[in-house]
């Protein structure tokens, strides 16, 4: 099954000008991945086609599923 894309993380993407590709890319391929305890996540980090720094927040207890459930993406400074 595909990662499934939150309300949230489609409202993020919209507003910040992400694409989806952007997103797949740091799923797939993270340059850096990271546990986040207090929000039960995992920070993909990746890049944007344009080459700003994101990360997307993966739903901890689903990182490493076959269907990942993606919070948020947050450009990062």
């Amino acid at each position: 099954m595909p990662p499934r894309f939150t309300g949230h993380l489609l409202e993020r993407m919209r507003r910040r000008r992400i694409t989806e590709d952007d997103v797949l890319a740091a799923l797939t391929r993270p340059l850096k991945e990271e546990h986040d305890p207090e929000n039960y996540s995992y920070k993909l980090y990746g890049r944007t086609g344009d080459g700003r720094k994101i990360y997307v927040a993966v739903k901890d207890t689903s990182w490493g599923t076959s269907d990942p459930v993606l919070k948020t993406v947050v450009e990062v400074s």
